[in-house]
């Protein structure tokens, strides 16, 4: 859980984030702990945590708990899965060199709304992006992060740019379904689902890039905010 969104978000005092900040680091004991002793622990009362509550628009004190409790920690989920455990560390080693680099997000058909939802995610983390093709930023020693999703790993426009942000030294991330595609070749860093086949391109057959990419990004980047 991220307390200082909450706290924005309900407009919460100093003495109401202490409060939230301590259950947040005593997950593995809050449900056993009573309202009274949390308010022990934090120099508060009863009747102030409920009223904390109620300002978070609760109905209780165990609601809070659940709610606290409850929410999914994705570091740990992370490196619980080895397909994403995998991408971790180069993907943060690369997000980290571009974070105050110029992001291009490059896309074609249904990948365009991948790469329009990458876009406003990360502007609104406070990461310069576009989603749109600046050729002027493929020039050489260009200080900027390509980020290129494809399903095929084919697309030729996309194949293209990639190619020439290669070989002007330019960093590529990219996303595709086929990790020996010739956009996976051009890649600083390649982040493969590994569901492309021939069959990918009939009309009743499965999608599963662009879900399974969206979830690698949303967990990538939790990861990344989280330690940036």
């Amino acid at each position: 859980m991220s307390i200082e969104k909450v706290c924005e978000k309900y407009q919460l005092n100093a003495d109401e984030k202490r409060i939230l900040i301590y259950m947040n680091k005593n997950r593995a004991s809050l449900k056993n702990m009573s309202i009274r002793k949390l308010a022990k622990k934090t120099y508060s009362s009863p009747s102030f945590i409920i009223k904390t509550c109620k300002k978070m628009n609760l109905s209780g004190y165990s609601e809070l708990v659940f709610l606290i409790t409850d929410t999914p920690v994705f570091p740990s989920n992370l490196e619980m899965d080895f397909q994403i455990k995998k991408y971790t560390k180069p993907f943060l080693k690369l997000m980290n060199k571009h974070k105050n680099s110029m992001i291009m997000i490059l896309g074609s058909g249904f990948s365009q709304n991948l790469a329009n939802y990458m876009n406003e995610y990360l502007n609104m983390n406070g990461l310069r992006c576009t989603a749109n093709s600046h050729l002027e930023l493929l020039r050489e020693n260009g200080n900027v992060l390509i980020i290129a999703i494809s399903n095929s790993g084919e697309t030729k426009r996309l194949a293209e740019l990639c190619g020439q942000a290669h070989n002007n030294g330019c960093d590529v991330l990219a996303f595709v379904g086929d990790k020996s595609s010739t956009i996976a070749k051009h890649a600083t860093l390649t982040i493969s689902t590994e569901t492309f086949n021939p069959s990918s391109f009939d009309s009743h057959y499965p999608q599963l890039f662009f879900g399974t990419t969206l979830i690698y990004f949303e967990l990538l980047m939790s990861n990344f905010l989280l330690n940036k």
